[in-house]
């Protein structure tokens, strides 16, 4: 595999169309790449690197060059969300709306009585955890939800509700974000599995410098 050198662009700054379809093409086969690879160890990750070019390649210089194409992925992003943001909002809404929805068919969010009752808890103390931001909630429908992981036995509620509350005042969607999202900090675990493994420090750390974002 090529070093992945960054290639002069055109003089107009422009791409074709087809050029436009080759990289959405290649993107989604980085994608599928990137989801095998993403919990791989640091020593696995540096000996394919040098393996896939000819000349000596080191940590450093892999990383350097994933930073670089970050920045570019990000400058392609940033490009399509400031074309026409309310376009692009709303198409993220309408997906968020069903992945909720999807949560709340599946018994993963559930209405307050139905948590509180899991949790063996009044509605008194519920809204007190609340306002503590040791449980949260999400809006789908425009009624409240809450995350059925807070009374799963395979986690233990004082490092869920620790976890929580060290996402601070992020939107609750956000908090629901980070438990279900794989990380790469956590060897390509989400929270929730990293919790269920005894891994509550890492996972609390986690928590902490996404919030900071």
């Amino acid at each position: 595999m090529p070093t992945l050198a960054a290639k002069p662009r055109s003089a107009n700054g422009r791409a074709s169309a087809a050029e436009a379809q080759a990289f959405w093409s290649s993107l989604q086969r980085f994608a599928s790449a990137a989801d095998r690879v993403v919990g791989a160890p640091r020593a696995v990750l540096v000996e394919g690197g040098i393996k896939s070019r000819k000349e000596d390649s080191g940590a450093e210089q892999l990383a350097t060059e994933l930073g670089d194409l970050a920045s570019k992925l990000e400058e392609i992003r940033a490009r399509l969300a400031t074309g026409d943001r309310r376009l692009v909002s709303q198409v993220e809404r309408d997906r968020a709306g069903k992945f909720l929805s999807r949560l709340v068919s599946d018994g993963v969010l559930v209405e307050p009585a139905g948590f509180a009752e899991a949790l063996h808890i009044t509605r008194q103390a519920l809204s007190k955890a609340l306002s503590a931001q040791r449980v949260f909630y999400v809006e789908v429908g425009g009624q409240r939800y809450y995350p059925s992981f807070f009374a799963d036995p395979r986690y233990e509620r004082r490092q869920l509700e620790s976890v929580s509350k060290a996402l601070g005042e992020l939107p609750g969607a956000s908090k629901l974000q980070f438990f279900l999202t794989k990380k790469a900090s956590l060897e390509g675990l989400t929270p929730l599995d990293a919790l269920a493994q005894g891994r509550y420090s890492r996972v609390r750390t986690a928590a902490q410098g996404f919030a900071e974002r």
